[in-house]
C-alpha cells in the first residue's frame, strides 16, 4: 500500500508535470508573427497625413508619388547594397588599396545622389501642400525622418 504522504507527492509531481506541459505547449504551437513592416510603415504614412491635415486628394497624390519614388529607388538602393557587400569582401586588402578606394568612392557617389533624389521627392511632397500645411511640413518631416527604426 502507498502512504498517504508518498501519494501526496505523486499527485504533486503530476501536477508540476502537467503545468509544464501546458506551458511548454503553448510556447511550442504558438505563433511567433514577424511584425508586419508593411503595415507599420503604412501607419506611420497615415499618421504624417494626418498631422498635416491632408485632404483625400493630397493623400492620394503622396500615395502615388511614395510608390513612385520607392520603386525608382529600390535599384540603386540595391546597388550600394552590393557596393557595401564587394567593401566588406574585400576586408583582406589594405585600406589604401585602389579596390576599396574605389568602392568607397562608388558607395558616397551613389549616397549623395540617392540623397539628392529623396531631397527632390520631399520638395515634391511639400509643394503639393497649402502653406499652413507647409509649415507644419517642414517641423513635421525631420522628426519623421529620424524616428528611431527597427529594421528586418
Amino acid at each position: 500500500m502507498i502512504s498517504k504522504a508518498k501519494y501526496r507527492w505523486m499527485i504533486l509531481l503530476v501536477v508540476v508535470l502537467l503545468v509544464s506541459n501546458i506551458v511548454l505547449a503553448f510556447f511550442l504551437f504558438s505563433k511567433n508573427k514577424k511584425p508586419d513592416y508593411k503595415k507599420m510603415a503604412e501607419e506611420r504614412s497615415m499618421s504624417f497625413y494626418k498631422d498635416l491635415g491632408l485632404d483625400s486628394t493630397q493623400i492620394d497624390s503622396f500615395k502615388i508619388a511614395k510608390d513612385e519614388f520607392i520603386k525608382g529607388m529600390k535599384p540603386s538602393w540595391g546597388h550600394v547594397k552590393k557596393l557595401k557587400d564587394s567593401l566588406y569582401h574585400s576586408l583582406p586588402h589594405d585600406p589604401s588599396d585602389s579596390i576599396v578606394i574605389s568602392l568607397l568612392d562608388g558607395i558616397g557617389s551613389q549616397s549623395r545622389e540617392n540623397e539628392r533624389l529623396a531631397f527632390s521627392h520631399f520638395h515634391r511632397l511639400r509643394n503639393l501642400c497649402t502653406a499652413e500645411q507647409q509649415a507644419k511640413f517642414d517641423t513635421l518631416l525631420p522628426k519623421f525622418l529620424n524616428r528611431n527604426r527597427n529594421r528586418r
